[in-house]
């Protein structure tokens, strides 16, 4: 969480204002889809209660202004998507500039001492590596995660007006998915800052096979084979490490959906029931 809360400042230090935008942007989007369907809830029930009613033209008319405003909708939704894209790309750009230059400034303060010290070169590649990157990822992942729990919260207060068992199963079946990718991603981040030493000696036999100055040397000494092969056989170890962790988040996302989706199957059992049985409108079921 410190990471995170980091990462959101250095956002909001960088690009206040698309960063304002963005949240408004973020909670629009996950109102809209819930607003259509809603609106398509209504469209089946009105077509449902036109069967039976003796003024069809009236019945008509009521549905195509539920069209309309649907489409209304949807162009509204087409439009967020677009300034959110169009926002996000600025924002990006603002932010890795001030990461940047937030390193160049650190890189020419410090002492020169720590220009000896591997500890400080492995901080110093990371910083390299995912200091420009990792807030935009960071500040992605939480767009979504914030998004979808917009929705979230209000289809479930939605929902709670039918039946508060369904809401209820709605909230608990995201719960396991949300618990292995919390799991994994904190196995991964503790997994990439021990591997720093690793990817830095493997970057450093990588260098000296393919930039210009000790190129002499390489081929002087018929180091280029040995070094070629110190390389890769660093890279096979990180390989082989991050395929054992991605095989076993692989099998924990296979087991934490497996088990929502007989869940949801249950859950939607349930409102065919309730439907069958006149406590539900076709309306609510599409739903």
């Amino acid at each position: 969480m410190p990471i995170v809360k980091r990462a959101l400042l250095f956002v909001w230090d960088s690009a206040p204002t698309l960063t304002t935008i963005k949240v408004i942007l973020i909670i629009l989007q996950g109102l809209l889809p819930l607003a259509l369907l809603y609106l398509t809830k209504l469209v089946v029930d009105t077509v449902a209660t036109s069967l039976t009613v003796s003024d069809k033209q009236a019945a008509f008319s009521q549905i195509m202004f539920l069209l309309a405003v649907a489409g209304g909708v949807t162009l509204v939704t087409s439009v967020s998507q677009s300034l959110s894209q169009l926002v996000s790309t600025l924002q990006s750009q603002k932010v890795t500039d001030y990461m940047e230059g937030m390193l160049h400034d650190k890189s020419m303060a410090v002492d020169l001492e720590y220009y000896e010290n591997a500890e400080y070169y492995d901080m110093l590649q990371r910083a390299q590596q995912d200091a420009p990157e990792l807030p935009n990822k960071i500040l992605h992942r939480l767009a979504e995660i914030a998004q979808n729990s917009v929705s979230l919260l209000a289809i479930v207060g939605l929902l709670l007006s039918f039946h508060w068992g369904i809401a209820g199963v709605l909230f608990v079946v995201g719960i396991p998915t949300m618990l292995v990718r919390l799991k994994y991603a904190k196995i991964m981040y503790h997994w990439q800052r021990e591997r720093t030493p690793i990817r830095r000696r493997a970057n450093y036999y990588g260098g000296l096979l393919t930039r210009d100055r000790p190129a002499k040397e390489i081929r002087l000494f018929n180091l280029g084979s040995v070094f070629s092969q110190r390389f890769h056989q660093l890279r096979w170890q990180l390989y082989r490490e991050s395929f054992t962790i991605a095989k076993s988040r692989s099998m924990a996302n296979l087991a934490a959906q497996g088990f929502s989706g007989i869940i949801m199957l249950a859950a939607y059992g349930f409102i065919i029931y309730q439907t069958v049985q006149g406590l539900l409108t076709l309306g609510d079921l599409a739903l």
